[in-house]
């Protein structure tokens, strides 16, 4: 790709380094692994849970909660979603955890989950689908990708949340002033081009970048700070 370096892989957050890192960590068959439901349904309500501001972890501990409570399906009162978030959660050594967004995101439930079209979501076209997710309340590019890519494990989608947009501004695919809320598609493409450019696959490239980015988030920030 025109005016990006390749470095050395031992150099973090180069090209070079991600094209390591895929080829020492991304599954060797074509089963996909990133899927956290059972359905489409729960594909949307898992990923709805997860986003800006809520630990993964946090948001994975809720979607369990509400698939072990029953509450997944058409004609759910609020309520009973909105009371199963609210609840804090126990983690280790008896610690309680709140869910944040608790209200914002069961009403976000509540309204999909009441929708009429959910039995006849067409999932032959990845483009198509995300393009359904976007008339979803509550979802917007990023989140309607993480849901096409998870569910159809395609590779013409990209989740740019802010580990995949820090590593790609680090090794000048994205510059350094890149606005996701004003040109996420523009992006995206951009982020296809370089799996490409690196004989990757997108889907799993954005899993081992997002995992490792989170691990070195602090390391991140610093080198991004003496790069500006």
């Amino acid at each position: 790709m025109p005016g990006i370096k390749w470095g050395n892989y031992c150099q973090l957050y180069t090209p070079a380094f991600w094209k390591y890192m895929y080829l020492y960590l991304a599954p060797s068959h074509e089963e996909n692994i990133h899927r956290l439901g059972e359905n489409v349904i729960e594909e949307v309500v898992a990923c709805l849970l997860g986003g800006y501001g809520i630990p993964s972890e946090m948001g994975l501990l809720a979607f369990k909660r509400l698939k072990d409570a029953s509450l997944i399906y058409h004609g759910v009162p609020f309520q009973e979603i909105e009371s199963a978030l609210s609840t804090p959660f126990e983690i280790d050594n008896n610690k309680q955890i709140k869910y944040r967004f608790s209200n914002q995101k069961s009403k976000y439930i509540y309204s999909f989950l009441q929708r009429n079209d959910l039995q006849s979501v067409d999932t032959t076209d990845d483009i198509a689908f995300r393009n359904w997710l976007l008339t979803i309340d509550g979802i917007g590019p990023k989140t309607a990708s993480w849901v096409t890519r998870n569910w159809l494990q395609s590779e013409n989608v990209a989740i740019l949340d802010i580990h995949i947009i820090r590593a790609c501004q680090i090794a000048g695919v994205f510059s350094k002033d890149s606005d996701v809320s004003k040109s996420y598609f523009t992006l995206e493409d951009s982020y296809i081009a370089f799996c490409k450019a690196l004989e990757v696959r997108p889907s799993n490239m954005d899993a081992i970048i997002w995992n490792y980015m989170k691990k070195t988030n602090k390391l991140a920030l610093r080198v991004m700070s003496n790069t500006n």
